[in-house]
């Protein structure tokens, strides 16, 4: 063999051998994880495990006077003036007005039907007065004539031709038929003037009343604050927003609330998947966005009965988990409406049998790892966001059978 031919074996020898000291592998298929080996120690380990729930809300009054829209006869009101929000009022400071032209068009309307009844029942009575006059004077003369015509018919028939006779007889009697029609005529019309004087009497009285109502009506669109407090705008119905200004709204809808500053709660939107977690008289730290660096401690005071969807078009239930404070911040700190951030400790463990997730694969349903003895397959019974917690029986059998871990493969668990 030639000396070149022995250079360039040895070239290939020594590059073989460089490649092979560097710990070149084959390439890795397609979407593989390489994860480095941990020991025993660093996946199972025992320690405190604690699980929290984190919930976001705002802080609201125990105590709050609410101001709804005033039962008026008009269907709709339009609010045409709020006192601005966050701003603080007096007893008798102007709160809300309402838009008051057809109650004041009304007034108007009903003072000027009034006047025409008055008027009405004047000229009734006094047409009524004429006609009873008439007739009292027609019927004086058909007294007259009757008593004229029955003293001509007493007269002794034998003094008389019986014509004669005969003819006075018929002109008495026709007098009284007279005179009788007279009477009824004279009580149908006294009659028919008092029925229509009352009828506009009960007209004019139903106008005063409806009157009355409208004024009573128009001085109720002008809402004076009942207490000093703060002025907080109440959310419109099944909504989100907020009443303002040029907002219509029915009458007994709550629009504004002047809450009491002194005693101050926390209200939490739970989904629903996460509310059956909670009890009440759980503790719950609470921290305010306001306020960084200063936590309050509370209690859960009231987890209701049924969820509730967040509004109309929402597709997603929640719970309105109710918190007392342990305290309430002087000078009016708390103010209704600050974003507030709760923490409920669910599960506490001083010593407890734990697995690192990072040591942890999942498919969704099943979760393993891999030991020196192979693929081990785990039940967790609470997680956080750092370790599962296992039952000590679990955490026996993986101690004994499990004396070095490797790192998980496949799809991690990335849940909190």
């Amino acid at each position: 063999m030639g000396l070149s031919v022995r250079i360039r074996a040895a070239c290939l020898s020594a590059a073989l051998l460089a490649i092979l000291g560097c710990g070149g592998t084959e390439d890795a298929p397609a979407g593989s994880q390489s994860t480095p080996s941990v020991t025993r120690s660093a996946v199972f380990e025992r320690g405190p495990f604690e699980r929290s729930l984190l919930l976001t809300g705002e802080l609201e009054a125990v105590r709050s006077i609410e101001v709804k829209s005033p039962q008026t006869a008009m269907f709709q009101l339009r609010i045409l003036f709020m006192a601005d929000e966050g701003s603080t009022v007096e007893p008798g400071d102007p709160l809300i007005g309402f838009d008051d032209s057809s109650l004041a068009d009304r007034v108007r309307v009903l003072e000027a039907e009034i006047l025409n009844a008055e008027i009405a029942i004047l000229s009734s009575h006094n047409q009524l007065a004429s006609q009873l006059k008439d007739l009292e004077i027609e019927l004086a003369e058909k007294q007259f004539e009757r008593d004229r015509a029955a003293l001509l018919a007493s007269i002794d028939p034998e003094v008389l031709s019986r014509k004669e006779y005969s003819e006075r007889q018929l002109a008495f009697s026709k007098a009284e038929e007279s005179l009788a029609e007279t009477q009824e005529r004279l009580a149908l019309t006294q009659g028919r003037g008092t029925t229509q004087a009352e009828v506009l009497r009960i007209d004019r009285e139903k106008k005063k009343k409806d009157l009355r109502t409208a004024r009573s009506d128009l001085s109720l669109l002008t809402i004076q604050a009942p207490a000093a407090g703060l002025v907080v705008f109440a959310t419109r119905d099944r909504t989100t927003t907020k009443h303002q200004e040029g907002d219509s709204c029915w009458p007994g809808q709550v629009l504004v609330s002047l809450p009491d500053l002194s005693e101050m709660k926390a209200v939490f939107l739970v989904n629903e998947v996460d509310a059956p977690q909670l009890e009440v008289g759980m503790p719950i730290e609470i921290d305010l966005d306001a306020f960084p660096g200063q936590t309050v401690s509370g209690q859960i005071e009231h987890i209701p009965s049924m969820a509730v969807r967040r509004s109309d078009s929402s597709k997603i239930a929640i719970f309105r988990v109710e918190a007392t404070l342990s305290e309430t911040w002087s000078d009016g700190m708390m103010k209704p409406g600050m974003s507030a951030r709760g923490r409920v400790v669910l599960d506490r463990h001083a010593d407890a049998p734990l697995v690192a997730r990072g040591s942890v694969a999942s498919d969704g349903e099943t979760y393993w790892l891999f030991t020196a003895s192979g693929r081990t397959t785990i039940d967790p019974i609470a997680r956080n966001s750092t370790h599962y917690l296992l039952t000590e029986d679990a955490w026996s059998q993986l101690t004994v059978t499990a004396p070095e871990a490797g790192g998980a493969t496949g799809v991690k668990d990335a849940a909190p």
